[in-house]
């Protein structure tokens, strides 16, 4: 079962350090809230929902902290969009039974025994898994102590279809059985879920299900921006030791809680842009403060992040911008790849991808050394470069997704690689995954 578990997407897995987490002093009632409906004997499934960049990874990851020192995490699985493996929910069962198995032993007979009987049982449909990977050995040891499982970012998992597999399946599960278990799931609103949760909820068989938004949070984004502030006033010694506290005034830091929404993602990126050592953070403090509307976005609530996603991406020279939409198509159609596979996919000079992002580090997760894949550090990047209107000269066309796919089918076409299993397996698991960008380039080519 260790085998077949996906350990990437577990809480506190080493592929996602370091995890986004709530400040200690914030989403308190929140966190409060959601502990005190898991102890409600009417509650077995908990959706939580709200749109990117709420915060919603850091409450689950924050959650399950909670929830493993109180000694009541069953298992969690952490879904990430187009991910090798936690983009898809092959493993997502056998991955919570395995995590049963370790937190609670007086289950582990029951699932060891589950995949001793049929070792391939790891590969069966999502309903088979569920019944018996964790039903069955559940039922087995009726009067145990009870778990919770957390499913975060539901969203993220391939395909609507099986998105809505696994809402059935625990929704068949717990109306036929009264179970030791009760299941958190996080994800945003989308219509097909939103549309399939209430459909759940209002059947002939309710099962306890509870819904609860995450809503704007002006009071907690206003003390995580005072702490870090505070905690940058501190680390940048050098540059801040004649800079008098509180800094900034409160005049600035409640125009900066008003341009957030009330949603953590703006604030965060503001703290990661005034951070940067290589600034002095009163200076990368004002540009933020000087930024001006540069597109026509002043209806959408992240009118303010866009300025400054827009004004960030500016500051890599003019005259790398051409490799700069590369990147980005390729961070648009969910592909993270390393600095040296993304200047091998595109041709470019060797070092190249790692000088063009040099200045992104408050958007992209890169790391210096080069040996991580390249990454947004938020899902709203992705739906900001997606949306003409938002992202403006950034905007991923469809000529950039067409030089994508000609990129990828061109090096699909070689027959010797650099790192040949590797490089291979990533290029063609993400094709694959993104069949529409060949059958654009196929059309290109004419056929």
């Amino acid at each position: 079962l260790h085998r077949h578990a996906a350990l990437e997407a577990i809480y506190d897995s080493a592929e996602s350090f370091p995890q986004p987490r709530c400040h200690p002093e914030t989403r308190i009632n929140l966190l409060n809230d959601l502990r005190h409906q898991l102890d409600d004997p009417g509650v077995r499934v908990l959706w939580l929902h709200g749109p990117a960049g709420a915060g919603k990874s850091a409450i689950m990851q924050t959650l399950c902290r909670q929830l493993h020192d109180s000694g009541k995490l069953g298992g969690s699985y952490f879904f990430k969009r187009d991910h090798g493996i936690r983009g898809n929910a092959r493993g997502l069962f056998a991955t919570l039974a395995y995590q049963l198995a370790i937190f609670d032993p007086t289950l582990k007979p029951g699932i060891s025994k589950m995949v001793e009987k049929n070792p391939a049982l790891v590969s069966t449909s999502i309903p088979s898994q569920l019944q018996q990977l964790i039903v069955e050995p559940c039922r087995l040891v009726p009067d145990r102590v009870g778990r919770i499982l957390l499913i975060d970012e539901l969203d993220e998992c391939d395909g609507i279809a099986v998105q809505q597999e696994i809402l059935r399946s625990i929704h068949s599960i717990f109306c036929a059985h009264t179970l030791p278990l009760k299941l958190v799931i996080a994800s945003r609103p989308e219509p097909d879920i939103r549309e399939l949760f209430k459909s759940l909820q209002t059947g002939p068989r309710v099962y306890g299900l509870h819904m609860t938004n995450i809503q704007q949070s002006f009071r907690d984004v206003h003390i995580y921006l005072r702490r870090e502030f505070a905690r940058i006033h501190s680390s940048h010694h050098a540059t801040m030791s004649k800079i008098l506290t509180p800094w900034p005034s409160e005049d600035i830091l409640s125009m900066l809680v008003e341009k957030s929404s009330g949603y953590f993602v703006y604030a965060a990126t503001v703290i990661k842009f005034v951070d940067d050592k290589q600034f002095r953070a009163t200076e990368q403090l004002d540009i933020i403060l000087r930024l001006d509307p540069t597109c026509d976005g002043s209806d959408s609530p992240y009118d303010s992040l866009d300025r400054l996603y827009i004004h960030i991406l500016r500051q890599v020279p003019i005259r790398f911008r051409p490799r700069l939409l590369a990147i980005l198509s390729l961070i648009g159609a969910g592909w993270w790849f390393r600095p040296a596979h993304i200047d091998l996919l595109f041709g470019f000079e060797h070092g190249d991808a790692q000088l063009t992002l040099r200045r992104l580090h408050s958007i992209l997760s890169i790391d210096d050394g080069g040996l991580a894949r390249i990454q947004p550090r938020h899902a709203s990047f992705v739906d900001f470069l997606l949306s003409e209107r938002r992202s403006c000269e950034f905007h991923i066309t469809q000529q950039h997704r067409l030089h994508l796919a000609r990129c990828a089918l061109k090096i699909m076409s070689w027959t010797q690689l650099p790192e040949t299993t590797h490089w291979a397996w990533c290029v063609t698991s993400s094709i694959r995954s993104h069949s529409n960008l060949l059958t654009l380039a196929s059309m290109q080519a004419g056929g």
